[in-house]
């Protein structure tokens, strides 16, 4: 099932709605392809309709996401390794003004209660899922995934996220920070950015520039910081800024130090070697 999906139900449907309700659509796709495909696609999704506000450091800028994002993946990622596939439901991503929720089909395994897994207590529903998405690196271990989206919770200063199980599926929900009069939220990593319309257009160029990086490489292939400042036009400080972004989201890994330090894309199949 990793590699060859034949269950019409074992997919993850995602939504952005507007408001707080599920009532208007604004977005929403659906991706049913190999399991480990589906984590990535669904996390990609997400990070597509959260906010990215500015954390400045000295004469530096980086882009932070609002909510944190390997919370967010852990969300997703747990939600696909043990949900029920007997169930004739999908997992389900729902993107709100206020929030952000990820249900799967299938209520906790094993008599295994909510206060106990958020200890770290776990028992697994399937082993042979689980088992993959953690010699890949996509989970790092049985029981750890929810203290640590409560962890990278806190570290943002976000709500305590909520755990609830709901007629027959379980959902995680993670709380945006206070919106702003559009309904969107403007603080990230409780630093009170607020994306200006310059700020805009200097995120749309860093995208565009991540984007032309990974559309040049070639996967398996070790590239040089000189030619990928190259290929992007820009001097080095600029260049290591965008690949520092792609190894953050990790789609591109280092090779080496210092003067002899390469870069590579990764792709889904080689994700044992990022660790969460």
């Amino acid at each position: 099932m990793l590699t060859e999906n034949k269950n019409r139900y074992a997919k993850v449907q995602c939504a952005l709605f507007k408001g707080t309700t599920r009532d208007i659509f604004i977005d929403r796709k659906e991706f049913d392809g190999p399991l480990y495909e589906q984590v990535d696609d669904a996390y990609q999704f997400i990070l597509r309709h959260i906010d990215m506000g500015a954390d400045i450091e000295g004469v530096y800028r980086n882009d932070v996401y609002e909510l944190p994002i390997k919370a967010l993946r852990e969300m997703v990622a747990n939600a696909i390794a043990h949900r029920s596939y007997l169930d004739n439901s999908c997992t389900q991503v729902s993107i709100y003004d206020d929030r952000v929720e990820v249900s799967s089909p299938g209520m906790l395994y094993g008599g295994l209660d909510i206060e106990t897994a958020k200890q770290g207590k776990s028992r697994c529903r399937n082993s042979a899922i689980a088992e993959a998405f953690h010699y890949m690196h996509i989970i790092e271990a049985w029981g750890t995934g929810i203290p640590r989206i409560i962890n990278r919770c806190k570290e943002y200063g976000l709500k305590e996220p909520v755990f609830e199980e709901f007629g027959d599926g379980f959902r995680v929900t993670i709380f945006r920070k206070d919106s702003g009069k559009n309904g969107k939220a403007v603080d990230s990593h409780n630093k009170k950015a607020t994306i200006k319309s310059d700020d805009k257009k200097t995120t749309t160029k860093t995208q565009e520039s991540m984007k032309t990086v990974l559309e040049y490489m070639e996967y398996e292939k070790e590239y040089a910081l000189s030619e990928i400042c190259k290929v992007l036009n820009l001097k080095p400080t600029r260049t290591k800024e965008i690949l520092k972004k792609l190894i953050n989201e990790d789609k591109v890994e280092t090779l080496g130090e210092n003067r002899n330090r390469k870069y590579r894309k990764i792709s889904s199949m080689s994700r044992a070697q990022v660790r969460y």
